[in-house]
């Protein structure tokens, strides 16, 4: 039964990556999101985020267009690789 699990879990997982954009592949890569909240930690967001667009590029690991041009990845879609914010809890 737990093989049977794993099996039916990982061709899940495969098929939803087979869906996924080459840029959402790379936004939900772990690697790419620790490296997004290290310079987060280190800089502004907009510096960051152009931190990593030039990291990816350099490693070659940007999607390109039908026309060849380089993807980057834009402020909104930075934003979704950082933690959400924790809420404060309200002391009464």
């Amino acid at each position: 039964m737990e093989k049977a699990k794993k099996v039916v879990k990982e061709s899940k997982k495969q098929e939803t990556e087979k869906r996924l954009s080459p840029m959402d592949q790379l936004l939900s890569d772990p690697e790419v999101k620790k490296t997004a909240r290290y310079l987060v930690k280190h800089m502004s967001k907009m510096a960051a985020r152009e931190k990593l667009n030039d990291i990816l590029e350099e490693e070659g690991r940007l999607p390109k267009t039908s026309t060849g041009k380089t993807v980057r990845i834009t402020y909104a879609r930075f934003k979704t690789l950082l933690p959400k914010p924790r809420k404060k809890r309200s002391t009464k």
